[in-house]
């Protein structure tokens, strides 16, 4: 259930940026021979309360080119997730846990959730 339609509206503009910036660094990482990969899986607690919130989540970073979720841990609210330009393990998850923060924000109620990161 979507609870906040100008998040939505905010959240899905600026995914939708990311996936283009995204896009493009893979595409530059498989047509440049020689670029360096520094591939990690991380794990990356989350602040999901539902199910649907942590499936939301979990295939938002699966959407975005260079990352997938490799595995869900509903009961510890836990997301595994395969990275191919993992430099900084902080700042990847730093990162995801924005995107976190903007899904949250679109999905649970007013006054209802504490979102922030």
């Amino acid at each position: 259930m979507i609870a906040r339609p100008f998040h939505l509206a905010a959240f899905l503009i600026w995914f939708a940026k990311k996936v283009v910036v995204a896009n493009l660094r893979v595409a530059r990482q498989a047509l440049t021979p020689g670029l360096d990969i520094d591939a990690a899986i991380v794990r990356v607690p989350t602040r999901c309360r539902t199910a649907l919130e942590l499936v939301v989540f979990a295939n938002c970073i699966t959407l975005t080119p260079g990352t997938i979720t490799l595995e869900a841990d509903e009961a510890e609210r836990v997301l595994y997730v395969h990275g191919m330009f993992v430099t900084d393990r902080t700042s990847f998850l730093a990162d995801l846990a924005g995107m976190e923060t903007r899904i949250l924000r679109a999905m649970r109620p007013r006054g209802g959730a504490e979102v922030s990161a």
